[in-house]
Formats: structure tokens, C-alpha cells, sequence
């Protein structure tokens, strides 16, 4: 009898904990957490190299779609001048020169005209640096695919943003700009020397001023962009008016070929505007 009562079974409760105990199934084994794929040096340079070829083939076509309407651009150059003197003329003074300024005036068309594939191309290349570099789960993942996500997402709007401020910078030299500086060229010596303006550096001042302007008119969207990366903030930003409003004249006399310091002056006030427009947009940055 002693020995049937010490080899009695478990109650419910302890056969339950007994078979608990015992061997069960084996655990699953954790996934790797996948890793970004990174491109090697010499993928990279494969990469670039696409990009160039393609860029310079959009650069090619644009350049001899624009050679056919060349003659308008010149066109549109020149009659800046006639606005204020209908008699002027202008001259060529070497062989070649009315075919460079063609391809000069058809290059520049050409370029303008192909940099949004320029621009996408640069933004394509630089891609992979938008990528999150901490793995799922790590601290600060969700943060850094938040702040990559706002940064494509402005993409969006910044590069029609980038050429519609270029060509606003392009308009405002062609309309403002120039016409005070041309009459002011013109009319130095008026009476002692008869106004004969070789065409090729016509153009070529023209096409410098007007570039350097349409420049200058992205520097909204430049603070926008350090904004956006947090490289610098709004507030500090507005601590820097002071050297804004000295580089604003700096900038305004460097568009500006005519040495009128009234000219200048106030060429110099929507130049200034613009910072503070970088201000406006750099505080909704974020």
C-alpha cells in the first residue's frame, strides 16, 4: 500500500505545470534585419557617366531646336537698345563673329531649356543619399524616414520653384536692368562718337547680366533648401539683416553694368525683398 501511494499521479494542476515544463517546440529564429543595398565606387562612376551622356544628349537637341529660332532671340537682344535709340546699329567686326553669336544665342537657349533634365538628373545621381541610413527598429529610424519623406515631398515644388524664380531673375534684368544701363553707354560721348556697338559683346553683356540676375533670384529657394536639411534656422537667418542689406548692394552693383549709384540703389530694394522672402520660406521649411 505505501508503495502504490508514493507512485500516485499528479494532480490536475501539477501534470499540467509538469507537461509545461517539459520539452517544447523550438523557437523560431529571428530574420536579419535587411540592409541597404550600396552601390560600389565603380557603380557610381556607371551611374554618373549615364547621367552625363543623357544630359549632354538633352543639351544637344534643345541647342538645335533653339538654332531655328536664334534669329528671334537676337532679335529680342537688339530691339532692347532700339527702345530708346531706333537708329542704332550694330556691327560685326570678324568673319566668324555672326555665326558665334547664333551659337552662342543657341547654346544658351538650349541650356536654359534643358535644365529641368538637367536638374533631374542631379537629383536622380543624388538619391541614394536620401535614403535612411539606420535599419527598421533602431532609435531614430522613424524620425530620419519622416525627415527624408518631407524632403522628397518639397522636391516636388522646388524644382518648378527653382526655374520659375530664375526666369522672374532673367525677366527683371531684361525689363529693369538693362534699360538704364544701356542708355547710360549710349549716351556717353553722344555728339563726339557715333554709337556703332559690336554685336558679339552686346550680346554677351546682355546674356551675363541676365544670368547673374536669374541667380541671384534663387536665393529664396536656397535658404528654403538649408531650412529644409536644418543647417540653419529662420531665427538665425533674420540676425543676419544687417549683412543681407550690405550684400544686397554688393549684388545690385555686380548685376548692375552701369556705374549710377542711383541705378543701383534701387535695384538693390527687391534684391533685399528676396532675402526676406528666403525668411517667409524657410519658416514654413519645417
Amino acid at each position: 500500500m505505501a508503495s502504490t501511494d508514493t507512485e500516485r499521479k499528479p494532480s490536475g494542476l501539477k501534470a499540467i505545470r509538469i507537461r509545461r515544463a517539459g520539452p517544447g517546440k523550438p523557437k523560431k529564429e529571428k530574420k536579419p534585419k535587411p540592409v541597404v543595398s550600396q552601390m560600389t565606387f565603380f557603380e557610381h562612376l556607371s551611374e554618373l557617366r549615364n547621367r552625363l551622356v543623357w544630359s549632354a544628349v538633352a543639351v544637344v537637341i534643345t541647342t538645335a531646336i533653339s538654332w531655328f529660332f536664334s534669329g528671334d532671340i537676337l532679335n529680342a537682344f537688339t530691339e532692347r537698345a532700339k527702345v530708346d535709340f531706333p537708329g542704332v546699329k550694330f556691327i560685326s567686326t570678324e568673319l566668324v563673329q555672326n555665326f558665334s553669336v547664333y551659337f552662342e544665342l543657341s547654346l544658351q537657349a538650349g541650356l536654359l531649356l534643358a535644365s529641368p533634365i538637367l536638374v533631374y538628373h542631379i537629383l536622380a545621381f543624388l538619391a541614394p543619399a536620401l535614403e535612411p541610413e539606420t535599419q527598421p527598429g533602431e532609435a531614430g529610424y522613424e524620425e530620419e524616414v519622416k525627415m527624408l519623406g518631407s524632403i522628397r515631398r518639397s522636391l516636388v515644388f522646388f524644382i518648378p520653384l527653382v526655374a520659375l524664380f530664375f526666369l522672374g531673375g532673367v525677366a527683371f534684368a531684361y525689363y529693369l536692368v538693362l534699360p538704364p544701363a544701356i542708355h547710360f553707354f549710349l549716351t556717353v560721348g553722344q555728339g563726339q562718337f557715333e554709337a556703332l556697338p559690336s554685336i558679339k559683346p552686346y550680346v554677351a553683356l546682355l546674356a551675363k547680366v541676365m544670368f547673374w540676375s536669374g541667380l541671384v533670384f534663387e536665393l529664396p529657394m536656397i535658404m528654403f533648401l538649408l531650412a529644409k536639411i536644418r543647417l540653419v534656422t529662420w531665427q538665425r537667418m533674420v540676425k543676419f539683416w544687417k549683412w543681407a542689406l550690405v550684400l544686397s548692394l554688393v549684388a545690385a552693383a555686380f548685376i548692375t553694368p552701369s556705374p549710377e549709384i542711383f541705378s543701383q540703389a534701387i535695384i538693390s530694394i527687391p534684391v533685399y525683398g528676396l532675402f526676406w522672402l528666403g525668411v517667409l520660406f524657410a519658416r514654413f521649411a519645417n
